[in-house]
Order: C-alpha cells, then sequence, then structure tokens
C-alpha cells in the first residue's frame, strides 16, 4: 500500500516559483513539483488569508471553486471540485476573506506559450484564529530556512557529503531535492527569496499585521520562468498505456461532439472510462500525460478539448 504524501509547509512565493514537474510511471505513481529551495511537493500546507470562493466553469451541475490565500510572500490559487467534496464544502463555507489553513495537492498547468500556473487542489481548508495562523506561519517559515540552509550547505561541501548529513538528521528526501534544486534552478536567486521572508517573520514575531485581505482581481496565478527548466526523463509509454489514452481521446472526441460548447466535461469522461474498468486516478494520470504532450488542453478547469 503506497504511503500517504507529507504536506511540505511553504509560502506562495515558493510555490509560484516552482516550475519543474516530475510526473511518475504507474496508476497511482505520485508526480511532484520541485521547487528552488529544496521542496518536492505533491502535497502542501499553505496558511494565510483565504478569499470568497467564486465558481467557474459552465456547467452548475457539475460546481468547480476558486479562491486565493495571500500570505507574506504572494498569492497562491486555491481549488476544489466534484473530486474534492469535503474541501469543497468547507472553500463554500464561511463568505468573505478568513484566517485559513489549507492542505492539498500542488497542481502546475502550462498555457500554449509555455507560461505556468501554479495552484493547490484542496483535500482539507480550515479556518484558524491569529494566534494559530501564526503558528503556521512559524512552522513554514522555521521549514523554509532549514532548506534553504541545506541547499547552500550541500552546494559548499561537494557530492560526497550525504553521509554527513544523515548523521546530522537531514531526511534523505530532503537531502535529494536539495541537489536536484541546484541542478534544476542552477541561477535562482535564493538569497532574494530568503529576504522575502523577513516579512513572514515580521508577522510571526507580532510586528506587523498577519496578510491584508486579499484584493480583488484575477485568482489565477501566472508564472514567466527566468529560464526553462530542463525536462525529466521519462520513460515511453506501454502498449497497454497507449491503448488507454485511446479509450480516453476516444471518450473525449465523442464528448465534444455531443456537447453546445465544443468541450467534454472531465467528469462525464471519467464515468465513460469507469464503464471499461479504468479508474478516476488511471484517468487522471492519462490526463496528466496527453496534456504534457500538447494532444488535450484544459482552458476551463473541468473541461477539455483537443488544442
Amino acid at each position: 500500500m503506497a504511503l500517504r504524501e507529507p504536506a511540505w509547509r511553504v509560502f506562495a512565493a515558493e510555490l509560484t516559483a516552482s516550475l519543474h514537474e516530475e510526473r511518475g510511471t504507474g496508476e497511482r505513481a505520485a508526480s511532484y513539483l520541485l521547487s528552488p529551495y529544496g521542496a518536492r511537493m505533491n502535497r502542501v500546507l499553505v496558511a494565510g488569508i483565504l478569499s470568497s470562493p467564486e465558481a467557474i466553469g459552465r456547467d452548475p451541475s457539475q460546481p468547480f471553486w476558486r479562491a486565493r490565500l495571500v500570505d507574506p510572500t504572494g498569492t497562491v490559487a486555491v481549488t476544489a471540485g466534484v473530486f474534492q467534496p469535503r474541501a469543497m464544502a468547507q472553500l463554500q463555507s464561511v463568505p468573505g476573506p478568513r484566517s485559513a489553513v489549507v492542505v492539498g495537492k500542488v497542481h502546475l498547468y502550462r498555457g500554449s506559450d509555455g507560461t505556468g500556473y501554479v495552484s493547490v487542489r484542496a483535500e482539507a481548508i480550515r479556518s484558524v484564529d491569529d494566534p494559530a495562523l501564526r503558528e503556521f506561519l512559524a512552522d513554514a517559515l522555521e521549514q523554509s530556512f532549514d532548506r534553504l540552509a541545506l541547499v547552500e550547505r550541500i552546494r559548499g561541501t561537494g557530492p560526497d557529503s550525504d553521509a554527513a548529513l544523515r548523521s546530522d538528521g537531514v531526511p534523505g528526501g530532503w537531502i535529494r531535492a536539495a541537489r536536484d534544486a541546484l541542478a534544476r534552478y542552477p541561477s535562482i536567486d535564493r538569497d532574494a527569496y530568503r529576504a522575502s521572508l523577513s516579512a513572514a517573520l515580521e508577522v510571526v514575531q507580532g510586528r506587523r499585521s498577519i496578510v491584508p485581505p486579499a484584493p480583488a482581481g484575477p485568482s489565477s496565478v501566472r508564472v514567466t520562468p527566468a529560464e526553462p527548466p530542463a525536462a525529466s526523463a521519462r520513460a515511453p509509454p506501454s502498449a497497454e498505456e497507449r491503448a488507454a489514452e485511446s479509450e480516453f481521446l476516444d471518450a473525449l472526441d465523442e464528448l465534444v461532439e455531443a456537447s453546445s460548447d465544443g468541450y467534454a466535461d472531465l467528469k462525464e469522461i471519467v464515468q465513460l472510462l469507469a464503464e471499461h474498468g479504468l479508474s478516476s486516478e488511471h484517468a487522471e494520470d492519462i490526463l496528466d500525460r496527453l496534456q504534457e504532450a500538447g494532444v488535450v488542453e484544459e482552458p476551463i478547469v473541468g473541461k477539455l478539448r483537443r488544442p
């Protein structure tokens, strides 16, 4: 049985700077987003001021909601839909900006121009008071500084220091993530990010307000990389995977042809594939591969089409 991925404590600025995706293989393999600051993230915990949610998409029978979470370093989009019913209910439960903690999976979507959009697909959302929010921010701050220090230590000691790091109690996953961050983001300014954490430190120390309410405006987060990240190696799909991709595309084409807006609804595709014995997890893995290859796009959340 696969172990549940830990939730990294991160800030919005780290999430929105993370542009290197590592996709697993197999039906239930996890995918990760590698940050420049030493986190390999599948699940994350973020804390800040959560805006009022907005309904997106065109089908009211299959709702999908999006809000923005603002912390002392920036903003990240938080989403929930029919595949996250508990989180969707929690997102809708309190109108207006509120202090909240969100646990969810990171998601990176690349537009046709290569621009990346990072969001958190919520699994759980909890409203908290100001003291509790400061505690969560303090945890994220401590972990962020520890990871930055690890990256700098590895950069200074070279490739033969893993045993020493482990003897000092550094988790193996942290060591690997820090080394990969140095390789994938060779020119990132980590000192600038360290300086940006000073705002979070002032909040934790009570020297400034926690975070201002989220301003009005677009809630998607646009990320433009300073340089293209190196592509991760991935084994070519097997004959079985190719057959599953063909079934996915057949279902998509069938639904597009019958639709009035030229889109196929993701939930309906999943239902059709379930009739052929493919699980929803397998369907999402297929969708990730097809999006990566540019065969399918999702211009509206939950609505798919061929480019």
